[in-house]
């Protein structure tokens, strides 16, 4: 691979690749349904009105489409979400909503979707997007249930609430909530026309505005539907992690959920995908807006509500300007999360936090075999470790040579992998186990069913494999007899700390707690559930805590 060729692959591999990561108010009465609160009934009376849903499967109820703050469109385009407006009768709440306005993601040579869900097939350039849904078991004590907000992943620029199935979850005892929020520019854009408008003079983050709204529906609405509104777990993988880590350090989250599950992104530790400074993100922001004829800083938030939400989307969706996420200044987010921790200004509770163990050979198959121009050589990943690391990528190299692993290619993900999400997603577990309980796990299924074809990288535990395991997916492979167990195994993990912020339970083997003196992490896989002391090892978490190139990635 020449040099020009080299440094090309690898702006797009981590351009995209890194897109792919990755007003508290008096609540009104809590909503309730006529009698029994929404245990049995497909009718269901929300704060904003009566909402119909359907028997999904397993016999559990579903409810999809529901609105849960108002069409961010016209003026209310770069605002904080305002309140859904009220509706008469009974809203039909059967077929998901549109996802957010994001690009189509069909990157493949025939033209599929890299990513199994839905919005990544269809794309969308429907503003009016901000809708969750909700699952509910088939059988119910009468009791309130537990209930898990999930927040999907795609690199804050892709993907839909309704690419996820809470069934499996639900069947567990759960009352599951998936949410959709706005993406991409139209949802982390910060510009100074924008700051000059709000009320703490900054802005970008709607984004996380639109889920702490979804958060406030859910601590309004939830009862109707049979959940504990004082049992939430937000939970999150990829972006979707990134982001609940987030809320973990913001303010305006006090209270609205109560345990944190984080799936594969971090915010915090050496390593993690940071948000940018106010600063920053309007220098960018000033950036895009000229990008869409918007250049004029005097006339810029009109002339940006102005743009076509396809003009926006399509500025936003290729190359470093898809990067999005969140920035610190607004209010939702007004200090870096490191500095929120070290001064102890965080939401701590209850975590549940890990990673997979093969995270980067699904970037590396995509964005190297499919899309590069195939599988590295030892020459050409010598080449790209040291235009990526510099001088210490001697250092690199000794720790990772290319012929201590199969291929290249698999030397190459060893090294992203461990980098950017094993060794952040311990540390995390280690600053937040000084505070508050924490569960640390690492899914290691060698043969989890593959998103796309992978003609030169094994994908084994690849970034987003255990979702699967999780959310029943019909777009890839069935599951094994001993996969469906590990399912099982996870499916009752997650509900059991979702009900009690502890996973233990009858049924399945003991998951210790983390602590950072033990150092012991849940393995998840077929042929083995139990803990390890060998995962700081087996990542070579040591080097990367001492290596510059682990500093954080500040987007």
């Amino acid at each position: 691979m020449s040099s020009p060729r080299l440094r090309h692959t690898l702006a797009r591999v981590m351009a995209i690749a890194a897109a792919l990561l990755l007003s508290l108010t008096t609540p009104p009465p809590t909503a309730r349904a006529d009698a029994d609160p929404g245990h049995d009934s497909l009718v269901v009376r929300t704060d904003r009105g009566w909402v119909r849903g359907a028997v999904g499967r397993d016999g559990g109820r579903v409810f999809q489409g529901v609105p849960f703050a108002a069409a961010p469109t016209g003026a209310l385009r770069w605002r904080a979400p305002r309140p859904a407006a009220r509706w008469h009768g009974v809203r039909d709440a059967t077929a998901p909503a549109r996802p957010c306005p994001q690009m189509p993601l069909t990157l493949l040579p025939d033209g599929g979707p890299v990513l199994p869900g839905e919005s990544n097939l269809t794309g969308s350039t429907t503003e009016d997007c901000l809708y969750l849904n909700v699952w509910t078991p088939a059988r119910t004590t009468g009791r309130p249930l537990p209930v898990l907000v999930w927040l999907h992943g795609g690199g804050n620029a892709y993907g839909a609430g309704s690419d996820y199935d809470g069934s499996a979850l639900a069947a567990q005892g759960l009352v599951v909530v998936t949410v959709n929020y706005r993406l991409g520019a139209l949802g982390f854009l910060a510009h100074p026309a924008l700051s000059a408008e709000s009320a703490d003079n900054a802005s970008g983050d709607y984004g996380l505005m639109d889920q702490q709204a979804a958060l406030r529906w859910v601590r309004h609405n939830i009862g109707a539907f049979g959940g504990d509104r004082n049992r939430v777990t937000l939970g999150g993988q990829s972006a979707g992690s990134v982001d609940t880590c987030a809320h973990i350090a913001s303010p305006t989250a006090k209270g609205l959920f109560h345990r944190a599950i984080q799936q594969s992104g971090s915010c915090i530790s050496p390593g993690a995908l940071a948000p940018l400074t106010l600063d920053a993100a309007e220098r960018k922001g000033n950036g895009f807006a000229a990008s869409v004829g918007c250049p004029d800083p005097t006339t810029a938030a009109a002339c940006l509500r102005a743009v076509p939400v396809t003009e926006l989307i399509r500025a936003a969706g290729t190359g470093t300007a898809s990067l999005w996420g969140p920035n610190t200044g607004p209010r939702v987010l007004p200090h870096p999360p490191d500095a929120a921790w070290a001064q102890g200004r965080v939401n701590a509770v209850p975590t549940l936090s890990g990673n997979t163990h093969d995270e980067y050979r699904y970037f590396t198959a995509l964005y190297v075999d499919l899309l590069g121009g195939g599988p590295l050589t030892p020459a050409s990943y010598a080449a790209l470790i040291r235009l990526q690391h510099g001088d210490r990528a001697a250092a690199v190299l000794d720790t990772y040579p290319a012929s201590a692993h199969p291929s290249p290619n698999l030397a190459y993900s060893a090294v992203v992998t461990d980098q950017r999400f094993a060794c952040p997603a311990r540390a995390d577990s280690r600053l937040y186990g000084t505070r508050t309980l924490v569960y640390a796990y690492e899914f290691a299924d060698p043969q989890a069913p593959p998103f796309i074809p992978a003609p030169h990288t094994p994908q084994g535990a690849f970034h987003a494999s255990e979702l699967a395991y999780l959310f029943p997916m019909n777009t890839v492979r069935p599951l094994t007899p001993a996969q469906r167990r590990l399912s099982a195994t996870m499916t009752a993990y997650w509900a059991r700390f979702a009900a009690t912020g502890d996973p233990n339970g009858p049924g399945t083997p003991s998951w210790p707690r983390y602590t950072p003196n033990e150092d012991r992490i849940q393995v998840l896989a077929p042929d083995r559930v139990g803990p390890t002391g060998g995962f700081a090892a087996d990542h070579h978490c040591a080097f990367w805590e001492l290596s510059p190139a682990s500093r954080r990635i500040v987007r």
